[in-house]
């Protein structure tokens, strides 16, 4: 889910750059700012989903009320469809078809070289072909059929395709291809592929033109569109289908300096983005003050309208039971242990200086002389599958981040835990 959620914050990266060049960049000649331009949002788009700002919101610790979960008993909790695992399956399968499509090309492209002969002519690798392939460059290799041009038109073409390999166009290229392989569904990547191909297009013809007749590099252009052949995405070709455009191009009059500032406009677009995708709030409970102490109630306890003990803390409550006398005949033996004695509580806050009297029946032998067993064996606590300490408190989990809770109670809890699940079993599952 995770990785979805990576993709899906980058393809709205590759939106946003694509949409600002389409509105501002697209008709002006800064070709060289423009490459750049795409690039960075290239980089951008992958870099983008780590951009997160934190924020910390303190909240008071949440009281769960566990009681209310005494009569939930699941015995075999039942695991739903992971439909987040089925999308990430088949986003992966396109993915490897797009990767392998791209390796296939590139298999074809290294098997055309070395079919071709090859020689170095200063930095670049010459290949002269037999197929019927529009010239082409890859990095430093330069390919090119000589029996398809005349001898001046392969000259341009040649000086074309040597001005891609210098300026190493091949590395936007495969970027961008590999963009498409992440982004397969995003058809924003597709077509972020095809403006930095034509981009560079411009940025070569209008270098070229600088030292060539513009008229007779047009007529090239023109020739080769009547008679073009088959090429290869991954490279720069000479020749492709957007001859009218390029012509439209090499016409059009150089823009204003100033215009290169509506490259900000994706500024304050990336930036809203960041707030509103990008920012994660985390709760914490607000740390427990030392001044709580003095708000501990009292605790007073009664026992048969007797008042046993009183205490200011909450701390282990020892019963001081009157020592039994000696001269207790049967009768009265038996009428004891069917009587039952009541324990009255009385606690009072400190703080609001009020009464709340509990009372609670409890067989004869449950309060010894020594202690008490008012409080009862605490259930076993397992969170996300990970057993926790007697001393958890499960208050601090915040309702909000649990998914589903399963209590357990009796042989089934025993049945399910072993020995260690015999005071009832709580199995919290939170959200991840």
């Amino acid at each position: 889910m995770e990785y979805l959620i990576f993709v899906a914050k980058s393809s709205l990266v590759v939106a946003l750059f694509f949409v600002c060049f389409q509105l501002f960049l697209r008709r002006e000649t800064f070709f060289k700012a423009n490459r750049w331009f795409l690039i960075v949002g290239v980089v951008v788009a992958l870099v983008f989903p780590f951009l997160i700002i934190t924020k910390v919101v303190f909240v008071n610790a949440p009281e769960v009320d566990f009681s209310s979960l005494e009569q939930i008993v699941a015995n075999n909790p039942t695991e739903n469809i992971n439909w987040w695992s089925v999308v990430f399956a088949i986003y992966g399968i396109g993915c490897v078809f797009f990767l392998g499509q791209f390796l296939v090309q590139l298999a074809s492209l290294f098997s055309l070289i070395k079919k071709g002969t090859t020689k170095r002519v200063g930095r670049f690798k010459m290949v002269e072909v037999t197929e019927d392939t529009s010239a082409f460059s890859f990095f430093n290799y330069i390919v090119y059929n000589p029996s398809l041009h005349t001898a001046d038109e392969l000259k341009t073409i040649i000086k074309h395709e040597e001005l891609h390999a210098i300026q190493k166009h091949s590395l936007d290229m495969l970027l961008t291809h590999l963009l498409c392989i992440l982004q397969w569904i995003n058809p924003f990547a597709w077509w972020y592929k095809k403006v930095v191909s034509v981009n560079l297009e411009y940025l070569v013809d209008d270098a070229i033109v600088s030292h060539q007749n513009k008229k007779e590099y047009q007529y090239l252009l023109l020739q080769q569109s009547v008679h073009s052949v088959a090429s290869l995405s991954l490279t720069n070709t000479f020749f492709n289908s957007l001859v009218k455009k390029r012509i439209v191009m090499l016409n059009k009059s150089k823009s204003r300096k100033e215009s290169i500032l509506k490259m900000g406009f994706v500024i304050p677009m990336l930036f809203c983005a960041v707030l509103l995708f990008n920012t994660k709030t985390i709760a914490q409970s607000k740390p427990v003050s030392n001044n709580l102490i003095n708000g501990i109630p009292k605790i007073t306890i009664v026992k048969n309208s007797e008042a046993v003990i009183t205490k200011d803390t909450i701390k282990t409550i020892v019963n001081e039971a009157k020592k039994p006398t000696k001269t207790v005949d049967t009768q009265s033996k038996e009428k004891q242990e069917k009587v039952s004695d009541t324990y009255n509580f009385q606690i009072e806050n400190n703080a609001s200086a009020t009464i709340t009297p509990v009372s609670m029946t409890t067989p004869i032998g449950t309060v010894s002389a020594k202690g008490s067993n008012f409080s009862s064996k605490k259930p076993l606590i397992i969170v996300n599958g990970e057993v926790m300490p007697s001393s958890f408190d499960m208050n601090l989990i915040i309702p909000e981040n649990i998914e589903n809770i399963y209590v357990f109670k009796n042989q089934s809890a025993i049945d399910r835990f072993g020995k260690k699940g015999e005071n009832g079993v709580i199995e919290i599952k939170t959200k991840k």
